[in-house]
C-alpha cells in the first residue's frame, strides 16, 4: 500500500511540475495568445483550446473549435519542447471557425465580455488557463 501512495504522490508532484512549467500568455490584439514551455523538459498538450467566460463570479466553457494548430484535421495532442513557444492563430470571437479556417453553416459571435483560454495536457491531468481579457466582440468576418 505503501508503494502505490509513493507512486500517486510522485505522478501528482510530476504533473504539476509540467503545469508549472506551462504558461499561456495573452498578446495583442484580444484573442491573440500564446502557449510557452518555459521548463526543460517536453510536455505533451491537448491541440483542442477551451475557451472560458467569466460569468457571475465564476469561469464557464463556451463552446468553440480552438486548437493550438490550425488544421481541419488537427492531431489530438501536440508536443512542446523546453523552451518553446507556440502562437496559435487568434480567436476572432465565433464560435466556430473561430479562428478563420473553415466554413461553417451556422455561426456566431460570442457577446462582448471577459474571457480567458484554458489549455490541457494530452492526458488532461493538468491545465493552466491564462489571463482574463476583454473581448468586445468578434471580428465579423463571417
Amino acid at each position: 500500500m505503501k508503494i502505490f501512495a509513493a507512486a500517486v504522490a510522485f505522478l501528482l508532484v510530476v504533473g504539476s511540475a509540467h503545469a508549472q512549467s506551462v504558461s499561456v500568455r495573452n498578446l495583442t490584439p484580444p484573442g491573440a495568445f500564446e502557449v510557452v514551455n518555459e521548463g526543460a523538459q517536453e510536455v505533451s498538450l491537448s491541440s483542442r483550446v477551451q475557451v472560458q467566460r467569466l460569468f457571475n463570479g465564476a469561469w464557464q466553457n463556451e463552446i468553440t473549435d480552438m486548437q493550438l494548430v490550425l488544421s481541419n484535421n488537427p492531431p489530438a495532442c501536440i508536443t512542446l519542447r523546453g523552451g518553446e513557444h507556440l502562437r496559435p492563430p487568434p480567436w476572432n470571437g465565433h464560435d466556430c471557425a473561430s479562428q478563420g479556417l473553415g466554413s461553417c453553416r451556422a455561426t456566431w459571435m460570442l457577446p462582448p465580455g471577459t474571457f480567458r483560454f484554458l489549455v490541457a495536457s494530452c492526458s488532461g491531468d493538468w491545465s493552466v488557463a491564462g489571463p482574463a481579457f476583454n473581448m468586445e466582440g468578434g471580428s465579423g468576418k463571417m
